[in-house]
């Protein structure tokens, strides 16, 4: 017996040191020559003592023998071991994995959110706009307490998204803790297929265009240029880039982004690893073919690993100005290896650096200007979860069709300003403020001036936009959002002043 214990000791501990043995020589990307077997010491050899000993014990002792799958032991201690090391490194089940390679090409059945970690908490960074999480109000910096009353408590990301995942019209239930608010709450939202659109563009007025990036995936690049190329086409004058709650993605689409801006051969990030082989250089590979003209980047907290090196390369390089808020701080590199069973290893390799040499990760980026979000008051909030803005809507567009009141027109009969002052009709902020705030009493909401006069020109805008979602759909909401957020406007004026400078 004791022999038959000796074999299976030296049995396991062989494959643990081949395990060993072959990450090795991954990591440092050369041969066991150059790496040698200095890493496999006597301490490694006692170290894993214990896991084959409990392992024994477990098979031979355990009360549940259904229980007892060998595959899953391994997986669990291999879990164990990778979360030790910090909250992006992570071991990928075949099944987990799989779903991971899904999610990179863009299409999946899910909720609609990109999540990351936060104080070891698992926290929202931004819901998927028009997918289940966006209808449900999720908000950037929630926390996700429960996922199916389970707690998340020492969860991985992607234990998280797998949990999150599902056939389309299944439901899942997530437990949010907010910020400001005392209790936790339930939020139930019914699966989708989620596809996500990674790149979406506009033309503001004065020829300003807009490119928004949500995601680096593998068709980034594709729409990211055909965007761009069609505002070319329609004579822009300047760009404003949005990369705000873009949580990264595929590391190579980052200088593929860049490099549209960025002159040939102008560094654009830079990675140090361990070995020399994590020690990566990336150059613009292509002329500039954005000509020079005025840039600005939108940025925030919720802008994340690839967002940063964009922005960075763009900072740096003195090739436009960043407005916004500091970004997440996420610039480590995770590289994945496919293990022999389906399953893998994502592992962090090295840290992302500027074209100067700023490290990312935990710094992240500061803004050339800082633009502070909206941040709504607690009637604003109140309204929005009751679906206020959403149901006057419905009703003002029964009052006016076509959408608001036509504008009144100044009398050609000559009068004196101060008669004017008394003669002239309401303009059409008033009248909506006033039709508004008349719709409330009548559904018997308490009506708090002091904070509608507060938050005016964001309530008006958001009635706008309800409005025009229901008379022009979804884009033309986009683009009355966008003509009402501090940051686009901020980089709209600094677009202009530039414009303005360079004609004379």
């Amino acid at each position: 017996m004791k022999r038959f214990k000796k074999l299976i000791w030296i049995t396991c501990l062989v494959m643990f040191i081949s395990l060993l043995g072959f990450f090795g020589g991954w990591i440092s990307g050369a041969s066991r020559s150059a790496t040698g077997d200095a890493g496999l010491t006597e301490d490694i050899y006692d170290s894993l003592r214990p896991l084959i000993q409990s392992m024994s014990l477990i098979r031979n002792n355990y009360v549940d023998v259904k229980k007892i799958k060998q595959k899953e032991l391994v997986y669990g201690a291999i879990k164990g071991m990778v979360e030790e090391l910090d909250p992006y490194s992570q071991f990928m089940d075949p099944q987990t994995y799989k779903d991971m390679c899904q999610e990179t090409k863009g299409v999946f059945g899910g909720l609609g959110i990109e999540i990351g970690m936060r104080n070891n908490r698992l926290t929202i960074i931004s819901p998927i706009e028009g997918t289940p999480a966006f209808r449900a109000k999720l908000q950037l910096g929630d926390e996700i307490m429960k996922i199916d009353d389970e707690s998340t408590e020492g969860i991985t990301i992607m234990d998280a998204v797998h949990k999150m995942r599902g056939l389309k019209g299944t439901k899942c239930v997530i437990t949010i803790r907010r910020q400001g608010v005392e209790e936790w709450f339930d939020v139930p939202i019914i699966r989708d297929v989620i596809e996500i659109d990674t790149v979406r563009y506009e033309m503001l007025e004065g020829s300003i265009g807009y490119i928004r990036v949500m995601e680096f995936m593998e068709r980034t690049g594709k729409d990211f240029d055909k965007a761009l190329n069609d505002l070319q086409n329609r004579e822009m004058k300047g760009l404003i880039l949005d990369l705000r709650n873009n949580p990264g993605g595929l590391l190579k689409m980052a200088p593929e982004i860049a490099e549209y801006f960025v002159p040939k051969g102008k560094l654009i990030v830079y990675t140090e690893g361990r070995h020399k082989t994590q020690n990566l250089r990336f150059f613009s590979t292509r002329k500039d073919t954005y000509n020079g003209k005025p840039l600005v980047v939108l940025v925030n907290q919720g802008s994340a690993s690839a967002s940063e090196i964009v922005a960075g390369a763009i900072q740096d390089l003195d090739l436009g100005i960043i407005v916004g808020q500091k970004t997440f701080g996420k610039g480590s590199v995770q590289t994945i290896v496919p293990l022999g069973d389906g399953s893998a290893l994502r592992m962090t390799t090295a840290s992302y650096f500027t074209p100067k040499g700023g490290l990312i990760h935990g710094n992240g980026i500061t803004p050339d200007f800082l633009v502070e979000a909206y941040r709504p008051n607690e009637f604003y909030i109140q309204l929005i979860k009751e679906r206020r803005f959403e149901e006057f809507a419905r009703f003002y567009l029964k009052w006016y069709p076509q959408g608001e009141e036509k504008k009144a027109k100044k009398s050609s009969v000559e009068v004196s300003e101060k008669s004017w002052k008394k003669l002239k009709p309401e303009t059409p902020d008033q009248k909506l403020r006033k039709s508004f705030v008349q719709w409330l009493k009548e559904q018997h909401v308490e009506v708090n001036q002091h904070q509608i006069n507060q938050d005016l020109s964001f309530i008006l805008n958001r009635i706008r936009e309800e409005i025009a979602k229901k008379l022009h759909g979804i884009k033309a909401a986009r683009m009355v959002r966008l003509e009402g957020d501090p940051q686009v406007l901020r980089a709209k004026d600094a677009i202009k002043l530039s414009l303005k400078y360079k004609k004379k």
